[in-house]
């Protein structure tokens, strides 16, 4: 069901005459967040509740007093419940095509299947990237801490090594000692040094890892992303692929799994297809057998037809040239 499809069934969601399956799809897109839809639900529903109140109250045919007295409420009742009726399915009747019906339920209940898996990869996705996250970020405050201390102890350790110069300077031809320590001075500084570049690159590649966490969840969270699967072809039947992209940015995020191990000289390479392939994009995998790549500049989703990942030399190739592992349709 598309969003302006979902807007039409707001009212009718708002007076309860949705049936279970297009009331399940309506009330998914409001859990996704929605702010439009749920103003519109809101309004509705406020004004659902005061319908009651308009209508005008029926008097009780003329008569004996008694008869009257005793068939009140029950003609009333009737008589309300009949003018309800009546309005209510002139309201269904305006927004519903009896012929369009049977197509509609179908449509709906592929909409229903689709919408329930996509919310149930998203949760998933989105609670394991948290974690994820977490955990990344808090490798990150501790390689930040090592690297203060280093950096600390590299201060110290070149204070030191000054302080030996200049007792070396005011001591000169004092012997073979105070050389020695200054030579072993100067070599725990190049140690020193060399762990605190090792760090600098960790640091670097967790901030890098976290910034991806962040552009996956900011698409698992977008009321505008939609959905791509590819899966793996015989020679690759556990790997497996999505794409999520976001038509109001043209950006898209792609992330594969169990994806074999690359030979020496070898590179991924993402491939849409529109008239031909076009290269989106080369990856590699982490240890993991896993990658998350941001893409931009992609065609209009509209006119891609499907995507695949081909084996191809190392820096990419215009057109495929290698073995096909991954494929999927828009």
């Amino acid at each position: 069901m598309t969003h302006e499809e979902i807007e039409d069934a707001i009212p009718l969601y708002a007076i309860g005459t949705l049936d279970r399956t297009e009331r399940t799809m309506v009330e998914s897109h409001l859990l996704m967040g929605c702010e439009t839809c749920h103003v519109l639900a809101k309004e509705y529903q406020a004004t659902a509740g005061l319908l009651p109140y308009a209508l005008q109250p029926v008097p009780p045919p003329p008569k004996s007093k008694m008869l009257a007295a005793v068939f009140q409420d029950a003609t009333h009742d009737e008589q309300t419940g009949s003018s309800v009726g009546v309005w209510i399915n002139e309201l269904i009747s305006s927004f519903i095509r009896p012929s369009l019906q049977p197509v509609i339920s179908v449509v709906l209940l592929l909409l229903l299947a689709g919408t329930g898996w996509y919310a149930w990869m998203t949760h998933r996705q989105v609670a394991n990237e948290a974690a994820q996250r977490g955990q990344i970020e808090t490798a990150l405050h501790d390689a930040a801490s090592r690297t203060a201390a280093l950096q600390q102890d590299l201060t110290q350790q070149e204070q030191a090594l000054a302080s030996l110069k200049e007792e070396v300077e005011h001591r000169i031809g004092t012997g073979s000692d105070t050389r020695s320590k200054l030579i072993e001075r100067e070599a725990e500084l190049d140690v020193v040094r060399e762990e605190l570049s090792k760090r600098e690159q960790e640091t670097s590649a967790l901030r890098k890892t976290l910034a991806q966490r962040d552009d996956m969840l900011t698409f698992l969270r977008s009321a505008h992303v939609k959905v791509v699967s590819l899966t793996g072809v015989e020679s690759a039947k556990s790997a497996g692929a999505f794409l999520l992209y976001d038509k109001e940015t043209k950006k898209a995020f792609f992330y594969a799994f169990n994806m074999p191990p690359l030979p020496p000289g070898k590179t991924y390479q993402l491939w849409a297809i529109v008239d031909k392939p076009m290269s989106a994009g080369t990856f590699r995998t982490d240890s993991g057998q896993k990658s998350r790549v941001v893409l931009k500049d992609l065609p209009d989703l509209s006119r891609i037809s499907k995507f695949a990942v081909s084996l191809e030399p190392e820096g990419g190739r215009p057109q495929p040239t290698g073995a096909i592992y991954l494929a999927g349709q828009t």
